[in-house]
């Protein structure tokens, strides 16, 4: 049997009910601030696997692009190596060069070497430039000598004679001009010029 006054009992069940609200309140806010960790967790997952698969894409495409790109110069190249094939070049370019570096003198560098080709109807010249170094004056003058006597140069001039420092040593830089009538056979030098030797 139950003395208490009504009041105090109603009081009592109002404060069990209170606490069971908070209680639940509080487990409900647990609940929330657990889904929101979780799914905080699951997003910062999703955004690293975003991000990989991002730089996984970017490289395929690098790869990709890499690969066009070769191509494309794979493709250039064909075909210039086709078209060098097929062009007939107005004259035997080996020939005149294995000519030119046999007739130079071994202390001789020659840096620059360049042609020029004129056709008409009654002929057919070339025109030639070679620049370079040598050690002195005396094989400057050699490879002028030498070219001056020997077929198939012709109109060979020196444009020019100046003192240089390679690498420093004190050498003789040149520049000289030659003609070539491709209308006229010539043998080629098989014998390389020595120093201060015509041959």
């Amino acid at each position: 049997m139950n003395l208490l006054p009504e009041q105090y009992i109603q009081r009592s069940k109002n404060r069990v009910r209170s606490s069971r609200v908070a209680i639940i309140v509080i487990v409900a806010l647990a609940s929330v601030v657990a889904v929101a960790t979780h799914s905080r967790i699951a997003v910062n997952s999703a955004t690293e696997k975003l991000v990989v698969a991002q730089a996984r894409a970017n490289g395929a495409l690098e790869v990709e692009a890499d690969a066009t790109t070769l191509e494309l110069k794979k493709e250039k190249l064909k075909t210039f190596v086709d078209k060098y094939q097929e062009t007939e070049l107005p004259f035997a370019v080996g020939d005149i060069i294995s000519t030119i570096t046999n007739a130079l003198p071994i202390n001789v560098t020659v840096e620059e070497l360049s042609f020029d080709v004129f056709e008409s109807e009654d002929e057919k010249l070339i025109t030639g430039h070679i620049a370079g170094f040598g050690s002195s004056d005396e094989s400057i003058a050699s490879v002028v000598s030498n070219f001056q006597t020997k077929p198939p140069f012709e109109n060979v001039t020196m444009d020019f004679s100046r003192s240089r420092t390679i690498r420093g040593v004190r050498a003789r830089g040149f520049r000289m001009s030659f003609s070539i009538d491709l209308s006229h056979n010539w043998e080629i030098q098989t014998v390389m010029a020595s120093e201060g030797e015509q041959q």
